[in-house]
């Protein structure tokens, strides 16, 4: 199980006037088969456990993290603890579902 931590970085491309709100937090899903659990470590040092489906796409993670840091999610980045890799250039686009992302 490789957890993904979650920090702010420098946006991807300046905004004119528009200020990019934080989502809101989505529906944790069920525990249930075909779930599974990526724990989040915030830049406050907080550690927060979620359930993802496993069909979910690795930007609901982005969305998730930006969603606990009160942060838009261009300002969000994610990375797997070990090895260390970074999700949001990960092979096959944030679309990518979690399973075949192996982040969790």
């Amino acid at each position: 199980a490789a957890p993904a931590a979650a920090s702010a970085a420098a946006p991807a491309a300046p905004s004119a006037d528009v200020q990019e709100a934080p989502p809101a937090l989505p529906q944790e899903p069920s525990e249930a088969a075909g779930t599974l659990r990526v724990s989040f470590r915030l830049p406050s040092g907080q550690r927060v456990a979620r359930r993802f489906l496993q069909t979910d796409s690795v930007e609901q993670m982005f969305i998730v993290a930006a969603a606990l840091c009160s942060k838009p999610v261009s300002l969000v980045d994610l990375s797997t603890q070990f090895p260390t890799r970074a999700l949001r250039g990960i092979d096959g686009g944030l679309q990518t579902p979690m399973q075949d992302a192996n982040v969790a």
